[in-house]
Formats: structure tokens, sequence, C-alpha cells
């Protein structure tokens, strides 16, 4: 009877622990068979066939629901909020949730939800940040070309990496009469979007805040 109540005891323990772990198992798996890369771990830019490839940031994966979203993100030191600097969860459909170290600042990535399926990642180097959050922003972690594009970018070294685009000027946050303005450029067959600003004052222009978007697949 002891013996038998070890087992079970044993077995519900073994099974705690693979529910626990299961996402993270899952991204390792798929990371070495190729299928999901890692931004903080791999340099995705310098792999001829990146653009086939599905990524992840700190294990999150486009297409996951706002729960696994969160499961997997407290498990790693990190919180959903509506706001850099707020307290609030993220809960509201069709809002930017933002991810913040827990009881610390925004690590430059932002996370867009549709119909509780995570549809766009947002990361972005913040070069006008205060100190406290460029010392987490999470393009400390990745590596070679692809940490090369958001501290060392250039037109030459996007039009390298992604191919040549036209800009599209937008106005910045919809202030009028703003010396900045955002310069957009999609890349649709990679379902990338790379979003520069730039300071309109400045001659050449010089380009600052990189910001880089994957976004999901549209389901038609």
């Amino acid at each position: 009877m002891i013996a038998n109540r070890a087992i079970v005891t044993r077995s519900f323990v073994v099974l705690l622990l693979c529910a626990f772990c299961a996402p993270h198992a899952l991204l390792r798996a798929t990371s070495e068979t190729g299928k999901i890369i890692e931004l903080t771990q791999v340099d995705l830019f310098s792999l001829p066939d990146w653009k086939s490839k599905s990524v992840a940031v700190n294990g999150i994966v486009l297409g996951m629901t706002k729960s696994q979203t969160t499961q997997i993100l407290q498990s790693r030191g990190f919180i959903l909020l509506t706001n850099t600097n707020s307290v609030d969860p993220c809960r509201q459909e069709g809002d930017f949730c933002h991810v913040n170290k827990v009881d610390g600042p925004w690590i430059g990535v932002d996370l867009f939800f549709d119909h509780d399926r995570l549809a766009k990642i947002t990361m972005m180097f913040p070069d006008d940040a205060v100190p406290a959050v460029q010392k987490v922003n999470v393009t400390h972690q990745f590596k070679g070309l692809t940490y090369k594009f958001f501290r060392h970018y250039s037109d030459g070294l996007r039009n390298q990496i992604f191919g040549p685009a036209e800009g599209k000027e937008r106005p910045y946050d919809s202030i009028p009469g703003s010396t900045f303005k955002y310069v957009e450029y999609d890349y649709p067959s990679a379902r990338v979007i790379v979003l520069i600003t730039i300071d309109k004052r400045d001659n050449p222009p010089q380009p600052f805040d990189i910001e880089l978007d994957f976004v999901a697949p549209r389901k038609d």
C-alpha cells in the first residue's frame, strides 16, 4: 500500500513538472529542428533561409494565446502591462501590451493580440531612453548581424538583410509640426515591418529608435 502511494506521488510530481516545462521543452525542441529561432540565442539574420523561419523572443511565439504568453513571461521574470510606466496588467483586446521586468522597466518588447492570439511582436532599442531602460533592453541579448541591425543601423544594412523597399513616411505620433517623422519599410514576404524615426532638422537625417515588427500571417 505504501509502495503504491509512493508511485502515485512520484507520478503526480512528474506530471506537474511536465506541465510546467512543456512550453519551454517545445521551444527547445523546435529550435533544434529549425522550426523556431529564439532571437536571444541565435543570430537570425545570418541564416540564409531566415525568412522561412518562425521566431521567438524570450520564448514568445506568434499565434500564442494571451494566457500562454503570460505564463511563459512570468516564468522568466517578466510581466505584461498596459503602459511602460504602468502597474496595470494588460487585458484589453486590440491594444499593445508592454513587456516589463517584474518590478522593473520595459525591455523594449511590445505584443499585439488579436482575438486572443499574438498577432505582432515589436522590438525596439530607444536611443533616447533613460539608462535603466536601455540597460535591460532585449537587444543586448541579440547576436551578430541581428544585434548590429538594432545597434548600428543603416539603410545599407537594412537593404543587405531585407532587400530594397520604398519608405513610407508617417507623422510622428500625430503631433502637428513635429520635427520628427517615422519611415516605414514593409517586407510582406518575410512578414516583417521596419520602422525608423528621423529628425528632419538633421542634414542628412540620422535614424534612431529602430523598431522591428514580426507579423503573423493573416487568416482569410
